[in-house]
């Protein structure tokens, strides 16, 4: 399966474009601090799980799938697919950095957002992460107030952390 999956997918997986049918359930499961498994047991190999992330998307109907030119599987997510661990400058340039060897820029087409506290950030293809308490707390420290909302800066991009009540 996976050789087929590499040859289908190629080196720029464009999931926008595919819209195979679906091929039904598989048994993947992401749970809550984005740690991926199959039939109930962690993924033992990060290559692995980074190829599968790399034809992840999410749709209307709340679902994830694994998506290829050819097969749809829908998946399992608890609650979102990546956890963001870490956030580094290179030049001018923030990135988030995550599970599944996510690297996101902090740029206004990643908008962040809070749900029940907790910053979410928007990703690609319908996915989002969420901020991992350690890297929550790295950034409260340098959190200002902006209108009715406290984060920070990074760049030019505003990143909410919380809510003024």
């Amino acid at each position: 399966m996976l050789e087929r999956l590499v040859r289908q997918v190629g080196e720029n997986p464009q999931l926008d474009q595919w819209d195979p049918p679906l091929c039904g359930d598989i048994d993947i499961r992401i749970d809550g601090d984005g740690v991926w498994h199959c039939q109930g047991t962690p993924f033992p190999r990060p290559a692995l799980v980074q190829l599968f992330a790399s034809v992840l998307r999410a749709e209307a109907d709340g679902h994830h799938y694994l998506v290829t030119p050819v097969e749809k599987w829908r998946i399992q997510v608890e609650d979102v697919a990546f956890v963001l661990t870490d956030l580094v400058q290179e030049g001018e340039q923030w990135w988030l950095v995550g599970s599944a060897g996510l690297r996101c820029p902090v740029t206004a087409e990643h908008p962040w957002q809070l749900r029940d506290g907790v910053p979410y950030v928007s990703l690609w293809h319908g996915t989002w992460g969420k901020l991992a308490r350690p890297l929550y707390y790295r950034l409260a420290e340098q959190v200002v107030q902006n209108q009715q909302e406290y984060g920070v800066w990074l760049g030019s991009q505003w990143c909410v952390l919380g809510e003024k009540e």
